[in-house]
């Protein structure tokens, strides 16, 4: 589990490189931060993750594409951002998600 919740984090989250170097976090919580920025595509792909918390957070943009390829995802928390657009059509690949 990678859980740095309520962390008082600000900035961007790191670019490609940077997010590969963690191994196996079932859970990405990053959630009650002041990160922003996008999400980049970044590594997270590689990853398998299965819940991935942002809610809380300053991101703006669009979900990236990469993210398509977590397949693994049973809960997505987004709340509370700035992100834009449409729900993407690829969520449809997250077959054991739960929550969104």
């Amino acid at each position: 589990m990678f859980d740095i919740k309520a962390a008082n984090l600000t900035g961007v989250l790191p670019g490609e490189s940077s997010a590969g170097s963690v191994t196996y976090p079932g859970c990405t919580d990053l959630s009650r931060n002041y990160i922003n920025g996008s999400i980049p595509a970044a590594n997270w792909t590689s990853l398998p993750l299965k819940n991935f918390f942002l809610s809380g957070n300053n991101f703006s943009g669009e979900l990236p594409e990469t993210l398509s390829n977590l397949k693994n995802l049973i809960d997505v928390r987004l709340d509370g951002t700035e992100i834009s657009g449409k729900i993407p059509s690829f969520t449809g690949n997250w077959t054991k998600l739960e929550r969104l």
